[in-house]
């Protein structure tokens, strides 16, 4: 099915606002947005129920449940701008407010992105989950090693120096251990969403993660 949303001209709009960022600008060119981001957001929606087919956690989710706002929270940041440079969702039971392992796309003048996994999580929820690789090292590396993921994916995760001290230095799963979140990203370009059909080209690829999810979520049961 061809998409709705022309990913190029996003990008486009996305590029003038890094460079006017500010109120002014975007309310006088608010219906473009809109338009475009009406646009993406029959996409998303598409590439949710294409999505539950495969993983039916997601069966019935609201597209406006996934999709991030273009808005920043400038409350605490240096940066006052006040406007992101991207578009963004996740695809996960719960949405955005998941804290469970799920799928996250992200458009942006400076990052073009795939995700799958759970990321920041509580303490009380990695300590669960660094407890499940401990006990189940074979079924978690026959995923997380499969090809189909390994073709496609990298960990981004952010690390402990050492391995926690409830585990012994040498433990063999030391590098899954050390991580403080568990997050899978493939990282694309332009060209990766410059079609008719890249509803269908992400889908495809955000499958294979569907086992690490199943894992990952088993603490949550």
């Amino acid at each position: 099915m061809k998409s709705v949303s022309n990913i190029s001209e996003i990008l486009a709009f996305l590029r003038q606002l890094a460079v006017n960022n500010d109120r002014t600008w975007f309310k006088e060119r608010k219906p473009r947005f809109d338009q475009l981001r009406g646009a993406w957001e029959q996409d998303m929606e598409r590439l949710i129920a294409l999505v539950a087919d495969f993983y039916p956690d997601v069966r019935g989710l609201a597209v406006k449940d996934c999709v991030y706002r273009i808005y920043r929270d400038i409350r605490f940041s240096h940066d006052k701008s006040p406007y992101k440079t991207y578009f963004s969702g996740v695809i996960g039971k719960g949405g955005r407010h998941t804290v469970q392992s799920g799928y996250y796309v992200h458009i942006g003048i400076d990052k073009m992105m795939l995700c799958g996994g759970i990321w920041w999580p509580e303490k009380a929820i990695l300590d669960q989950l660094r407890s499940l690789i401990d006990a189940e090292p074979e079924e978690f590396l026959a995923i997380v090693e499969n090809p189909s993921i390994t073709s496609r994916y990298e960990w981004m995760s952010r690390s402990l120096k050492s391995v926690p001290k409830d585990y012994p230095k040498e433990h063999p799963m030391a590098k899954y251990l050390k991580m403080k979140e568990y997050l899978l990203t493939k990282c694309v370009d332009e060209d990766y969403f410059d079609c008719e059909d890249w509803v269908e080209r992400v889908a495809a690829d955000l499958q294979p993660l569907k086992p690490l999810h199943d894992f990952l979520n088993y603490v949550f049961e």
